[in-house]
């Protein structure tokens, strides 16, 4: 293990030391658009550090080389001498950086001023963008829903538990991928170490950085549990029953719901319930759950 760590800073010293600029993409408002490592912005030198501004900001990659604009994959270089940490949501705090290439998450969604020592050390995030107030809404996104963040793959939150009761016309097929994530990709991003994870089995999962997609080992049209903070992990929990849940989901009073084919009730916007909905945007009633779907 000491070896190791000598090594990372042997590596670390090398790249501060050959290091003549410092660039940075990711998802925000970059010049090239994002996550284009051969269209990188460039940090400008301020007072001996590398400093720039980007805006929306959510979450980004640095690196000490510039692509290649016709290399067969800019990735590979930009990966192999980049920084990267786990920064926290405490923007204005200097965070030691390392050889790596996980995406740097910001706190929040906002207009980051991003300071990078001129030895590579630290990486300091400031912004004027206000914490978002409220819990960030979380989607189950994936195969089964082209990977967008829909309503009615939204997660609800009982205490420190996330749950989602599957309706009956949703199911999460074996094999199909996904995560649980923001809108943004930004605050929560949780996924797995690349195993498939059985039904009724309490499971850790990773959030942050770029966790392995969710695969499960079997169709699964029950209810969803997530946990992010129980004794200092983060868990997930497919029930198909109401039986041997996990002690974090039994003692928050979260209660399972059994998946249910009693068919959707649609309404207009204005209250109005409609027996055959045809072209239009709708309220649909299901299982105890109200969302909003387009009817073609």
């Amino acid at each position: 293990m000491k070896k190791f760590y000598a090594f990372a800073a042997a590596a670390l010293c090398a790249l501060a030391a050959n290091a003549q600029a410092l660039y940075i993409t990711g998802a925000g408002d970059f010049t090239n658009g994002t996550w284009n490592p051969a269209g990188a912005d460039q940090f400008e030198t301020v007072d001996g550090n590398f400093q720039i501004k980007i805006n929306n900001l959510t979450q980004f990659k640095i690196s000490t080389v510039l692509p290649a604009a016709d290399a067969e994959d800019a990735w590979v270089p930009f990966n192999e001498a980049a920084l990267t940490c786990v920064y926290g949501e405490e923007p204005g705090k200097a965070v030691a950086l390392e050889a790596g290439n996980d995406n740097i998450v910001c706190p929040w969604k906002g207009d980051y001023t991003i300071t990078v020592a001129g030895d590579l050390s630290t990486i300091t995030l400031t912004t004027d963008t206000k914490k978002p107030e409220g819990d960030t809404p979380i989607y189950v996104r994936g195969d089964m829903n082209s990977w967008t963040p829909e309503e009615a793959w939204q997660l609800t939150k009982d205490g420190n538990v996330y749950k989602l009761a599957l309706g009956a016309d949703q199911k999460i097929a074996a094999g199909e991928a996904f995560k649980i994530a923001d809108a943004d990709w930004n605050s929560i991003n949780v996924g797995g170490d690349g195993e498939t994870i059985m039904l009724d089995t309490e499971t850790e999962v990773f959030n942050g950085g770029n966790p392995a997609n969710i695969t499960l080992e079997a169709e699964f049209t029950g209810t969803i549990y997530l946990t992010l903070d129980y004794e200092g992990a983060a868990y997930i929990y497919f029930a198909t029953t109401d039986e041997n849940l996990p002690e974090w989901v039994a003692s928050s009073g979260v209660e399972f719901v059994e998946a249910s084919d009693a068919p959707a009730q649609y309404f207009t916007l204005q209250g109005v319930r409609v027996a055959n909905p045809e072209n239009g945007l709708y309220i649909v009633v299901k299982n105890g759950k109200s969302y909003k779907a387009v009817i073609k």
